[in-house]
């Protein structure tokens, strides 16, 4: 049985929250009791007990996760713990040979063998929710979360978020670029030149409308778009956008660059005047300088991160479902600006991805 189907059935939640949340985790990512507790429709407390009736293992509390092993702690390390989100509790009684281990898949057979392997020990799965896994990794790693799991806002206050960002807004009004509109092309291999220094492209554009267009889980749209501005752009990042902020999902620097942050670390909000902002609010294309005059503080912030000098241009294109902007493609390039060709592929996968989103959000609510 799964999750949604248990909760339906225990009348914990309703079918319009259970497809709320599975659009939510489609367009977001995380795990569907994630997307359940940031809309608000469960609680952490709940969702783990739900998970250990559904999966039959025993719940780890945060008392449990508080007081874990230090020596254990240790002897996992934080790259298989990251990886595995996996946390030991301790060993179940003294002399034993048998430690517990909060996971959040406790059903994994290949993560319970590496754990057993790398501990030396055997092991009891013990459940715990995503959201909460995340946050004692971080406790006691030191691992820091992906800005897309840190809420900035309570669920459903997007209205009230977009109020504040108005009134951030400089007192002469918001700059917006000049209108921009573009043609989208169909299928066709790219010839736009390469950016000076840049790698070779690794994939046509026919092939990334392909990749989109086939997707069969939202990584490998983002995916597409990576592959895509390798060699045709010196940097890209994908934003989810999210309470108002743009969230680093995806991105990718071009050489000798080296990002001096985590993409998946970054947060930017969305105030005052910015690329970002012009195309989050528009729900078009923007292309060339960054509107904000000589201070431009998302774009100067999101270039240090990237390693990156002021670029020559860049295009920012949303991806739209339903209206909503759900994500923002980032390029630019530090030489000559980008040809107009490569910003009407840019839309024109974007547009795709919107098409692609949809197609799993039917296919995840017939599930």
């Amino acid at each position: 049985m799964k999750l949604g189907t248990l909760l339906l059935r225990n009348a914990a939640i309703g079918l319009s929250q259970l497809e709320g949340a599975l659009r939510n985790q489609v367009l977001y990512g995380g795990r569907l009791g994630t997307n359940l507790v940031e809309l608000g429709f469960i609680d952490l407390e709940l969702l783990s007990a739900y998970l250990a009736e559904l999966s039959g293992f025993p719940i780890a509390t945060p008392t449990l996760l508080d007081d874990v092993n230090p020596a254990l702690l240790d002897k996992l390390g934080a790259d298989d713990a990251h990886a595995l989100r996996a946390l030991p509790l301790g060993y179940l009684g003294e002399g034993t040979d048998t430690v517990a281990v909060a996971l959040v898949e406790p059903t994994n057979e290949a993560a319970l063998d590496h754990l057993a392997k790398k501990i030396g020990a055997r092991i009891t799965p013990y459940v715990v929710p995503e959201l909460r896994a995340l946050y004692y990794l971080e406790k006691h790693f030191g691992l820091p979360r992906r800005a897309r799991f840190i809420r900035t806002a309570r669920p459903g206050s997007e209205s009230e978020a977009q109020h504040d960002r108005r009134r951030m807004q400089p007192a002469m009004g918001m700059v917006m670029p000049p209108a921009f509109t573009l043609e989208p092309r169909r299928r066709r291999a790219s010839q736009a030149p390469l950016p000076d220094g840049g790698v070779g492209q690794t994939i046509s554009y026919g092939a990334a409308c392909e990749r989109i267009d086939t997707a069969s889980h939202r990584e490998r749209i983002v995916d597409a778009l990576v592959e895509y501005a390798k060699g045709r752009f010196d940097a890209l990042v994908v934003f989810l956008i999210r309470d108002g902020n743009a969230l680093g999902w995806r991105g990718w620097v071009a050489p000798p660059a080296q990002p001096r942050q985590g993409v998946e670390e970054l947060s930017l909000p969305l105030g005052g005047a910015s690329a970002l902002q012009s195309a989050h609010d528009t729900g078009q294309p923007f292309t060339g300088s960054p509107p904000a005059g000589t201070a431009r503080p998302t774009e100067t912030r999101l270039w240090a991160v990237l390693g990156a000098t002021e670029p020559a241009g860049l295009i920012v294109v949303p991806i739209l479902v339903k209206q909503r902007v759900v994500n923002l493609i980032y390029v630019h390039a530090l030489a000559d600006p980008p040809p107009p060709e490569l910003a009407a592929e840019l839309v024109e996968l974007a547009g795709r991805a919107q098409a692609a989103y949809l197609r799993l959000i039917r296919q995840a609510r017939g599930s």
